[in-house]
This record gives structure tokens, C-alpha cells and sequence, in this order.
């Protein structure tokens, strides 16, 4: 059984019941407890330095470090954007946090990352720094609402799936379906849903896109993201596909809360194209499975 939404959860009668609700806080917890390791960091050095034409740039650059993260959690959609100065020296800045996560929280992510960011590429022009619940990045030039899957980071669960063609199965149509809802059914470009794959294992899926881009480039983005799940991933329990403009993630434990946004799936999602991109990952998941099935079986 597949149920896949953008905040809510709409179709909770039809869907079998989360883990216990008193265990949600400690798993929530634990993976704040680790937000401290970003899941992808991009520090080019082949950029110019910041300290030239005596520091305009990094002046312009702290001053817009120095507010994006409160702008970002103090507004409603967890987002956004801002550029300081002239050119050539202007600054341009994207904060984002997960649609699931509290203001709070979402400013200590941010917060925490606007430092990172002067201790791990310092006087660089252009850096982006992801964590599991926030997003924040800069360069020199606009990079406002343009897709872009020109870099990708892969992270991947160790553990291999237990029944890895019904995982597939499962995997393929579920987040078909939340690229499709993330792009045209949420305001947010979020979505999360489940897939049991037995009685007592589930897969739980996200997709998200920085909420700068169009709906078709969020999901044009979202569809290659989930086309690499078989390069990332395949016959795993769980793993990520991050891009700069979007994200997909999948594991076999809840690791996203599911606050009200307020009825967003009500406009059906266009159905071929999640049909189309079933098929092309059903088929490529299980073509991966089957070439580590092939390489752990011992020879006779």
C-alpha cells in the first residue's frame, strides 16, 4: 500500500498508523542531535577570493549573512532571498528550511550554518551548505530561480533492502508521485509519504525544491533527482539524492514531523509523467539489485 502527500497526511484512512506517537520526539531528537554534520557541502576554488577592492564584497556578504537566516524562519514559508551591495561586488543569498521544521529550529539551523560557512570556506565568493532541515547559500551572481543539477551529492544507508524487488516496487511509484506533489500540489515544494513494504517495515519519502523555481523546474529537477536513485542507492534501505535546487530522500525509519498545510493536495498531480518515471526506476532499482545480488552470490 502506497500514501504519498505534501503536509498532511490526506488520505489517513487509508494508510496503515504511523510508529507509536511517543516515539517520534526521540527520533525527531536524534537527528537534531546530529544536524551539526551537513549532509553536503560546495566550496569551489577555483572562485575569486572575497578580500579584494578592500573587502566590498565580504563587507556586503556578512551583511546579508547577518539577516537571511531571520528572514528566512520569521516568514511563513520557511524561504528566502536577498542580495546587498552593487555590482561587481553584490551578494546573493537563498535561505530555506524544511517545511516540517519549527521557526525555532529553523533559525538555529540557519544560524548555525551562516557560521559554519565562515570557518569552513572562508573568502570564498560562492558556497552552499545543506543540512537535513536547512538549506543556505551565496555567490556573486544571481542564481535566482534556475534549476540547476549541474552538481550532485549522493548519500546512501549501508544496509541493503531485505526484499529488494518489492522495495523497489514500492520505492519506484512512491516518489514518482512526491516529485509530482512537491512541484504542483504544495506552495512549500515539499512532500512526504510512506510505502509498507511488510506488516513492520515502511519506506518514508521526501521531496523538496527550493521554493524559488517554477513549478515545471521543480519538477523537472525532482524527476532527474529521482532518476539517480538507482546510481545512489540501489538495493539500499535508504538514501539521498541533493542537487542545488532539489532534493529526494528515502529511508526505512520516520525521519520528517508532519505539521498542517492546509489541504494542498486537492489539484491531482499530473498522472503520465509519474507513470512514465515508475517504470524507468522500477526497472533501473531493480537492474541495480540484481547486479549486487549477482556480485554477494558465491561462486560454485
Amino acid at each position: 500500500m502506497i500514501a504519498a502527500q505534501a503536509i498532511p497526511r490526506v488520505h489517513a484512512a487509508t494508510m496503515a498508523p504511523y510508529p507509536p506517537r511517543a516515539l517520534l520526539p526521540l527520533l525527531l531528537l536524534v537527528a537534531a542531535a546530529h544536524a551539526g554534520n551537513p549532509s553536503h557541502s560546495e566550496c569551489p576554488r577555483d572562485v575569486n577570493h572575497t578580500r579584494g577592492r578592500g573587502g566590498v564584497f565580504q563587507a556586503n556578504l556578512d551583511s546579508l549573512l547577518s539577516s537571511l537566516p531571520a528572514a528566512a524562519a520569521g516568514a511563513a514559508s520557511g524561504f528566502a532571498t536577498n542580495a546587498t551591495g552593487a555590482a561587481p561586488d553584490r551578494a546573493y543569498g537563498l535561505a530555506q528550511c524544511r517545511a516540517d521544521v519549527t521557526a525555532s529550529d529553523c533559525l538555529a539551523c540557519l544560524n548555525a550554518s551562516a557560521r559554519d560557512m565562515a570557518g569552513k570556506c572562508p573568502g570564498r565568493r560562492n558556497y552552499m551548505l545543506v543540512h537535513d532541515t536547512c538549506l543556505l547559500r551565496h555567490a556573486s551572481a544571481s542564481f535566482f530561480g534556475a534549476a540547476d543539477t549541474s552538481r550532485v551529492k549522493y548519500r546512501r544507508n549501508p544496509q541493503n533492502a531485505t526484499q529488494p524487488e518489492r522495495f523497489a516496487s514500492l520505492l519506484a511509484p512512491l516518489m514518482g508521485s512526491l516529485a509530482e506533489r512537491a512541484a504542483y500540489a504544495s506552495p512549500r515544494m515539499f512532500a512526504v509519504g510512506t510505502a509498507d513494504v511488510t506488516s513492520s517495515d515502511r519506506i518514508y519519502g521526501m521531496a523538496q525544491c527550493t521554493r524559488d523555481l517554477g513549478k515545471d523546474d521543480c519538477h523537472s529537477c525532482l524527476v532527474t533527482a529521482v532518476s539517480r536513485i538507482p546510481t545512489c542507492c540501489a538495493g539500499r534501505r535508504g538514501g539521498q539524492v541533493i542537487f542545488r535546487t532539489c532534493s529526494v530522500r528515502f529511508e526505512v525509519y520516520p525521519f520528517f514531523s508532519t505539521p498542517s498545510e492546509a489541504a494542498m493536495l486537492r489539484t491531482p498531480p499530473p498522472q503520465p509523467a509519474g507513470q512514465i518515471m515508475t517504470v524507468i526506476l522500477r526497472s533501473a532499482y531493480q537492474t541495480g539489485c540484481a547486479s549486487i545480488k549477482k556480485r554477494l552470490t558465491p561462486a560454485i
